[in-house]
């Protein structure tokens, strides 16, 4: 955790605390003015404040008004290569939560040390709270792309960060921030349930939701090569084999599909060295390389939360196939397990 123990930033959360309290003064003088302002005139409002504190100070002449261009809407320049800044929120409902910046800070102005958050209520009884902005953020939602929510009231130990064991000036800093808010949102899942936003190295899909039945006989077979790279268990007699396929198609791929059982059970069964077998066995047989293709593509994140496994995999395609028979073993007599294991080993 970066912390910063200098003038510079000591000056700069007194120009805040100042101006909050000018807020406080002013708005219970002319709280009509206040009740109507929106957003965008509120970050003048503060700007103004700001800036007019900052008179005699470092900061003097280098406060800049961002307003929504890019992240944070405020910011105060030590120098060229030193800045702090100030992102500004409203509400007009009685209370302190709303919904924060993108997760990527692809916005984010570069030299910022640390950033503030200044809410505003603007509705009766009129008040403000301002806070480091990562001391405010509770959790994250998934708008278009991930967003943190805020919340002045919450404690140190209840901010997101907390809950996953990173600090806020490390996770922003990753080339996938997401990645490690999506381990511990999936912790929160029950079986057979996924996120719907995977993040943004993942498969784009359509907007448009689309049904299996409507899908080209290729595209049916490509998806299923696929789903027997994520899903070894529909290898086994497990009844809810088909759960996390269900939603991983629509998480993944905006495809529905209400016959799950029968789209691999379609067929009856198919003869392999003579001896019978489910018909979904048919991919083992077939389009074995092409599995394994895509079981080496799986990230490592999804492979430890789709095959329930926790330590580190050295080999994907040697764990895929140690899963395979550990389910074929509860679901195929001794001969056709023989039979699988020559195909697979």
């Amino acid at each position: 955790m970066i912390i910063a123990h200098n003038k510079d930033y000591e000056t700069f959360t007194q120009l805040l605390s100042k101006s909050v309290s000018q807020l406080e003064n002013e708005s219970s003088i002319r709280p009509e003015y206040y009740l109507n302002r929106g957003g965008v005139d509120f970050e003048k409002d503060v700007y103004n404040f700001v800036n007019n504190n900052a008179k005699n100070t470092v900061f003097e002449d280098n406060i800049e008004l961002i307003s929504g261009q890019r992240f944070p809407d405020i910011v105060a320049y030590v120098n060229k290569n030193k800045a702090y800044g100030l992102e500004v929120k409203t509400t007009k409902s009685n209370k302190w939560k709303t919904t924060g910046s993108s997760i990527f800070e692809g916005t984010r102005i570069d030299n910022i040390q640390n950033i503030h958050l200044l809410f505003g209520k603007l509705s009766s009884p009129i008040e403000f709270k301002c806070k480091k902005y990562e001391a405010c953020l509770y959790d994250v939602a998934v708008t278009h792309s991930p967003r943190y929510l805020i919340d002045m009231n919450i404690m140190e130990h209840e901010s997101i960060f907390k809950k996953i064991g990173i600090e806020y000036n490390e996770l922003r800093k990753l080339d996938n921030p997401f990645k490690p808010i999506k381990k511990f949102m999936r912790k929160g899942l029950k079986a057979g349930e996924d996120l719907w936003w995977v993040d943004k190295n993942d498969h784009a899909i359509d907007l448009g939701i689309k049904h299996w039945r409507n899908l080209s006989s290729e595209q049916k077979d490509e998806l299923s090569v696929l789903a027997l790279a994520y899903f070894p268990i529909l290898l086994s007699k497990n009844p809810q084999k088909y759960l996390g396929l269900s939603t991983w198609l629509v998480s993944r791929f905006g495809i529905v599909n209400h016959a799950l059982r029968d789209t691999f059970t379609a067929g009856g069964q198919i003869k392999i060295q003579g001896v019978m077998f489910p018909q979904i066995f048919k991919y083992i047989v077939s389009d074995l390389n092409n599995i394994i293709t895509n079981v080496n593509k799986i990230q490592e994140d999804d492979m430890s939360y789709y095959w329930n496994i926790d330590a580190p995999v050295s080999n994907k395609t040697d764990m895929w196939k140690q899963q395979c028979l550990l389910y074929c073993a509860n679901s195929l007599n001794e001969n056709q397990l023989n039979i699988i294991k020559q195909l697979l080993l």
